[in-house]
């Protein structure tokens, strides 16, 4: 069927039909009905494999990896190109599965019986010793085509996570944490995998990780960034479960949730499925984070022990049809009143279904909010703080080179407010020359506050907690070297905005007109000769005719010299005498349109563009051309003005320097306090 829902829905009723009618052919009816029940079992068999039949071989599923797992046991989860461009490939709405819980409980093998059984089943590598197989967390490459509850289809992905508490790999609290708060974000239903028997243990388990998933929830409201979406639900699978133990208390796996979840006040029959005195002083913070909670029971794959020891080498046929029928309702579970990942329009972390109205996120989208999660999701969990045995001076190392960077990029942002402030009062008057003072002074407030504010992010780090004294001595002299070499940047940009006002007030004061006349009184006569004036720096040939965007620049390129700037300028005549060229911006090369107020660049000659200069040229070889767009923007000037007065005044704002409204600019930035 390739797939295709519809062709397999046709091809089951075809085949049940066909046996049934064989059967009623040629037997009794008692008979008939002896060889129903007996070929029940092979048509539940098929109606599982019709229900993949949209994962043939040459789909090529397997799996890749989304998060690798950090160099240092407590470092944040690294995110994988291969597993990013997975998600990126999703256009449409698509829900994601995920299976988590402790190492080596079977975790890769129930996603592969039950949403891939048959050539694919096996697409999660499943392990056979006794330490963890999976590391970080992985994605199929595609995603399952699944009816849903209204009808139609759902795309889903499945993803398999490292076993909490392994052995044979670099682990800690914090990553596990961590994984926990991730797959608990990305989900629109959480597996829950633990082997048989549960105790209060495994409620503990299960309630310590909810609780790290709290932390990072407020992780992110307090960094600003709120997780609009519905609760996902949970489906809780124990695996190698003797139904006996169930069948002799008299209960349902619905009686054995409620008796975990209110394993402290158990009793009686309770008691004895959980194992022992079942106690748990915890809140039950399961239900706060989970719309809804299921518990599904897995019998054991097979009687034989090398069999599931080593189910990747087996395949579905000869498993136990109680374990594929218990897998098959792990799935249905799962697929249950499934929702795609979305965004809530409702304000709010984490709400009800009903309180959220969602809004489906493609995969792009959804990518950009997944590095949000991780950048700002980041807990720690203080215990794994003294079981770290990182060498000192490599620790001290990273440290000092992350606050390097970090005091940078904060000397960076208040260079470029400075520089925007005197941009803005760049006007000479009494008022300016205030405000001009008052911005010096506030940078150089926020600069003397490094100290600070780096010891609040020395004390939030581990490495605080593992070597304080010369955590913060450490930081303490980086400030200090880091405040001398911020002051002299700001000093520097304030004696280069000062020197630009002043040039500006001069560069405004001579019109392009007369230096163009200049240069062609100084340029060379004979045809093809090429001269030009730098007009100003710092400036640009940025347009934005009337709020309608940049679209009286054209632009040359990138990667030139100012020369090669110039000859690409002198060649394409749909330039007007002004250009730019930006050697700090991988050399970019622009000009000015001919034949609109941008000719000369200065339709938005108050304009400032940091490191970029602005020129003026004498091109004899475009000047009839040029000559030619001037007279059209006049006549296009004087039509659209009806040739009444108006016509004039505006046909003079396309010959002189055009006076558009100006936009007041305005930079963000962030000082950490």
């Amino acid at each position: 069927c390739g797939g295709s829902l519809a062709c397999s829905s046709l091809l089951r009723s075809l085949v049940v039909a066909h046996v049934f009618d064989h059967l009623c052919l040629t037997t009794s009816t008692s008979a008939a009905y002896m060889g129903t029940r007996a070929i029940l079992p092979l048509l539940a068999l098929l109606e599982v494999g019709l229900a993949f039949g949209g994962l043939s071989g040459d789909q090529g599923w397997h799996a890749v990896p989304l998060f690798r797992k950090p160099a240092v046991s407590t470092g944040q989860l690294e995110l994988v190109e291969e597993g990013l461009n997975v998600l990126r490939a999703q256009t449409e709405p698509f829900a994601i599965v995920s299976a988590v819980g402790p190492t080596r409980t079977g975790k890769s093998s129930i996603l592969g019986r039950a949403f891939f059984r048959g050539e694919h089943e096996n697409i999660f590598e499943v392990g056979s010793g006794v330490t963890s197989h999976t590391g970080g967390v992985w994605i199929a490459s595609q995603p399952v085509e699944v009816k849903v509850a209204d009808g139609s289809t759902l795309r889903v992905l499945f993803i398999d996570t490292e076993g909490f508490s392994g052995v044979g790999g670099i682990t800690s609290k914090t990553y596990e944490a961590n994984l926990f708060g991730l797959v608990y974000l990305l989900s629109s239903v959480v597996i829950f995998n633990t082997m048989f028997p549960v105790d209060a243990s495994t409620v503990a388990s299960l309630n310590a990780h909810a609780s790290h998933a709290l932390s990072m929830l407020q992780a992110l409201t307090d960094s600003g960034q709120l997780v609009q979406k519905a609760k996902p639900r949970l489906v809780w699978s124990i695996q190698s479960f003797n139904i006996y133990n169930l069948h002799n208390s008299g209960m349902a796996a619905t009686d054995l949730l409620a008796a975990l979840r209110n394993a402290s006040r158990a009793s009686g029959a309770g008691i004895a499925v959980l194992g022992g005195e079942a106690a748990s002083s915890s809140t039950w913070l399961v239900e706060r984070l989970f719309e809804q909670q299921e518990l599904v029971t897995v019998r054991r794959p097979h009687a034989s022990d090398e069999v599931v020891a080593n189910l990747a080498k087996y395949n579905s046929t000869i498993l136990s049809a109680d374990y594929l029928h218990d897998a098959d309702q792990v799935r249905a579970a799962a697929m249950h009143d499934l929702k795609a990942v979305h965004r809530c329009k409702e304000a709010g972390t984490v709400l009800t279904l009903s309180e959220c109205t969602p809004q489906p996120l493609v995969g792009t989208d959804f990518v950009a909010q997944v590095s949000l999660w991780l950048k700002h999701g980041y807990i720690l969990d203080r215990s794994d703080l003294e079981l770290d045995t990182a060498d000192e001076a490599e620790t001290l190392n990273r440290l000092r080179e992350r606050n390097r960077k970090w005091f940078d990029e904060q000397c960076a942002t208040l260079n470029e407010e400075l520089r925007t402030k005197f941009y803005w009062y760049r006007e000479e008057s009494a008022d300016n020359a205030k405000l001009r003072d008052e911005a010096v002074a506030a940078v150089d407030k926020m600069m003397k506050g490094f100290h600070g504010a780096a010891l609040s992010r020395l004390v939030e780090s581990g490495v605080f907690w593992k070597f304080p004294g010369k955590g913060a001595m450490l930081v303490e002299a980086q400030a200090d070297q880091a405040m001398q070499r911020c002051k002299e940047t700001l000093d520097g940009t304030r004696r280069h905005m000062e020197g630009w006002t002043a040039s500006h007030r001069a560069t405004k004061a001579t019109p392009a007109q007369e230096l163009f006349e200049k240069l062609e009184a100084e340029a060379p006569k004979p045809s093809g000769g090429l001269s030009y004036k730098l007009v100003a720096e710092d400036s640009s040939c940025f347009s934005n005719a009337g709020g309608a965007g940049d679209i009286h620049r054209l632009h040359l390129g990138n990667g030139m010299t100012l020369e090669a700037c110039a000859e690409a300028v002198s060649k394409k005549c749909e330039c007007g005498r002004g250009f730019e060229h930006d050697k700090g911006n991988d050399g970019y090369c622009g000009c000015g349109m001919a034949g609109t107020p941008n000719t000369d660049c200065t339709e938005s000659d108050d304009d400032f563009s940091y490191g970029s200069a602005r020129y003026i040229m004498f091109n004899p070889a475009c000047l009839n051309q040029q000559s030619e767009a001037r007279k059209r923007a006049l006549e296009q000037a004087n039509a659209a003005a009806g040739g009444e007065d108006g016509g004039g005044a505006l046909a003079a704002a396309v010959v002189k320097d055009y006076d558009a409204p100006k936009k007041r600019r305005q930079v963000c930035f962030d000082v950490y306090d």
